[in-house]
């Protein structure tokens, strides 16, 4: 196998061929503005088996206190439908070897919680993970609703008759921030600020859609997705207190303005193996799974090229948290690791 790698999507040989089959996390635009908001540089790994161009894989590197850190920003993007995991791992395997020998970084961190793959290299710190995904464009709209769960449905019917509103435009900035604000105040943390959402507004319009449901005039739950024509990513999800069914009309209007859009997949982005019983990450498990979903199982990695660095950044991050008297409970992988005994 033959890797190359691009600083720029566009430079590679007729990538415009397969335009449909890249996720927004691999495309210029979405690297361009983690250059302008997050100081990263993307460069585009491909690997051509048998003079065919088979993987493109998006790598983000950003240099900090003495440190290079990267991650990569999608899955292995296939360019085409047969799976080939043999090749894969080999086409990962190879990229290692070159991130080791060009020094392009001092760890690889795990990557986002939709870069799901399907293969891992050899020696790098993995744990199982998954996601529920709803092909769009081979059923009909009657089609998805008949494969919603019996209680999500019941729900939407309710928020239909109680004439709860779904508003989509970038518009509705300040309703979607106001019911963010509510969900960081009850324990959700991973919401982006105004700020953040404004530069998203700013560096990707065309790719950026908010949806907000509405009791009356009150503002309820918010999505944020990142779209493409490949796939819509609920990305963001904020829920004020005291739904009674509005964010399950506001996931099932998300999904049908998706298939309008003639989007490819609607993707609720992020499922962990096993959660526990009873636990709040079971909750959100069901809330995805309920919504008919395929759910599509394979695996976060990351890991250390410089073990020294890799190591005393941990270390600064353990003791920067001591100080605040919080408890670092690691990235995805390490609390699943944990979870597991390993």
């Amino acid at each position: 196998m033959k890797i190359q790698l691009f600083k720029k999507l566009t430079d590679v040989p007729e990538i415009e061929k397969f335009n449909n089959n890249l996720p927004i996390f691999a495309s210029q635009e979405y690297a361009n503005y983690l250059q302008n908001v997050k100081n990263y540089s993307t460069i585009w790994f491909y690997g051509i088996v048998d003079s065919d161009i088979q993987f493109i894989l998006p790598f983000a590197i950003r240099k900090k206190n003495g440190f290079k850190n990267a991650m990569f920003l999608t899955s292995t993007v296939y360019l085409s439908d047969k799976v080939d995991l043999a090749n894969e791992q080999i086409f990962l395997n190879n990229i290692i070897e070159i991130i080791k020998q060009k020094k392009l970084c001092d760890w690889i961190a795990q990557p986002p919680n939709w870069a799901i793959f399907n293969a891992v290299p050899s020696n790098s710190i993995y744990c199982e993970f998954g996601t529920y995904r709803i092909d769009l464009q081979s059923k009909s709209e009657e089609e998805l609703f008949s494969e919603i769960n019996y209680h999500h449905k019941r729900l939407i019917n309710k928020s239909l008759k109680n004439n709860v509103l779904i508003k989509n435009s970038s518009e509705l900035l300040d309703d979607c921030v106001t019911v963010f604000n509510d969900a960081i105040l009850h324990g959700n943390y991973t919401l982006p600020s105004k700020n953040e959402i404004i530069r998203l507004l700013k560096y990707l319009p065309d790719n950026t859609s908010i949806y907000v449901s509405y009791n009356e005039i009150n503002p309820k739950s918010s999505i944020i997705c990142f779209l493409n024509k490949f796939c819509s990513f609920a990305v963001y999800i904020g829920n004020s207190p005291g739904l009674n069914g509005e964010n399950h009309l506001l996931h099932w209007e998300a999904i049908k303005d998706a298939k309008l859009r003639g989007i490819r997949y609607f993707d609720f982005v992020g499922a962990r193996m096993n959660p526990l019983p009873g636990s709040k990450l079971e909750g959100i498990q069901k809330f995805k799974k309920y919504f008919g979903g395929e759910l599509i199982k394979g695996y976060l990695w990351k890991m250390p090229i410089s073990n020294l660095k890799y190591r005393l950044y941990n270390i600064i991050i353990f003791v920067l948290y001591s100080l605040k008297f919080k408890k670092y409970k690691g990235d995805i992988i390490d609390q699943e690791l944990k979870k597991a005994g390993n």
